[in-house]
């Protein structure tokens, strides 16, 4: 006796089935996309309202650009954060600087709270339009001086070399150079191609919601506890991963812009090289942080020859961002060219 089976005795057989228990699975699928866009977006909301900009967003044409200025006099401290940082990273600085005179953090377009800047590419020469275009139309209009970190040591020297006459001096806190060493272009634009494919991955969570549900998840930077906040909300809602994405995809096409200006001396303009002895980069090998140390020491030194007025301090109690685990170090460097500064006018 040959046993039929119940499938294919169905008048709609066994496809009829398979269909029906597909089309169920990706009902339930959808839905639970569809649960967790809602909920992503609710969060995402949530973290939004209860994180606003601290200072205030200006029309710089077609889109608003955020800056927070506290404290009062001049000069003005303008603080430019590093690439893919914000203004949030100044957090340990600001507040004390601010009992000094008026200080400035400001976001780059599309980071931070600033809105992006979707017709042009990311790189230096389009930031420092973007910052002449702020100051101005925020009405910041005396003396300053101007606070770069990392690559935005680079910002702030290229802002400089345009505004010789305003600048009262520069701060470049273990600052990017042009002159970057081949063998230190080619260690770099491995690492940052491993860290964009991270970033495209952490943007798609973003853009789903996942972020937003978890952004304790996100990894302490060392800042305060309101700033961290702040920094935890700014990625898990904004446009920050992907201009994170595009700005570190142009910094070769950055340095190769500085690179053809062929920079002014900076005259008796007092510029303050601060830099740490003490970095690792996790994802190198031990040679290749050696060769990344001796590379970046030698930038340091030609930074420090750009003004017949120059301090040079090298710190060996903290690693790359000294702004946040030496505050007072920085505090007292950027108040002794402020204090020059008044001095001097």
């Amino acid at each position: 006796m040959i046993v039929k089976s119940q499938y294919a005795s169905s008048p709609r057989g066994f496809k009829w089935w398979l269909v029906r228990v597909t089309t169920v699975i990706l009902v339930v699928v959808i839905a639970a996309f569809a649960y967790l866009f809602l909920a992503g977006a609710s969060a995402k909301s949530e973290l939004i309202g209860k994180n606003p900009a601290p200072g205030r967003l200006v029309d710089v044409g077609g889109y608003k650009m955020h800056i927070n200025c506290i404290g009062e006099g001049s000069p003005t401290v303008i603080m430019e954060a590093g690439a893919g940082d914000f203004s949030v990273s100044w957090a340990a600085v600001q507040p004390t600087l601010s009992q000094t005179t008026r200080v400035c953090s400001y976001d780059r377009a599309g980071f931070g709270w600033s809105e992006p800047n979707v017709e042009q590419a990311r790189t230096s020469q389009t930031m420092v339009q973007e910052l002449e275009t702020l100051l101005t139309n925020a009405n910041i209009d005396d003396q300053l001086v101007l606070v770069g970190h990392s690559f935005g040591g680079l910002n702030v020297r290229l802002f400089a070399d345009r505004h010789l006459d305003r600048v009262a001096g520069v701060v470049l806190v273990d600052a990017l150079h042009e002159d970057v060493s081949s063998e230190m272009q080619r260690i770099n634009r491995d690492a940052q191609v491993a860290l964009v494919e991270e970033l495209r991955v952490a943007s798609l969570l973003q853009s789903i919601g996942l972020l937003a549900l978890s952004p304790e998840e996100i990894p302490d930077q060392g800042l305060p506890s309101e700033a961290m906040a702040q920094y935890r909300a700014i990625l898990a809602t904004g446009s920050q991963l992907e201009t994170m994405i595009a700005e570190l995809s142009s910094i070769e096409n950055s340095l190769i812009y500085a690179r053809s200006l062929n920079l002014k001396h900076l005259d008796n303009i007092p510029v303050a090289v601060l830099t740490a002895t003490h970095r690792n980069q996790p994802s190198l090998s031990e040679e290749q942080n050696k060769q990344m140390a001796k590379d970046w020491n030698k930038m340091q030194i030609a930074q420090s020859k750009l003004s017949s007025e120059s301090y040079f301090v090298s710190t060996s109690k903290s690693g790359h961002y000294i702004q946040l685990e030496q505050p007072e170090l920085v505090i007292r460097t950027i108040n002794k060219l402020v204090t020059r500064a008044r001095y001097k006018g």
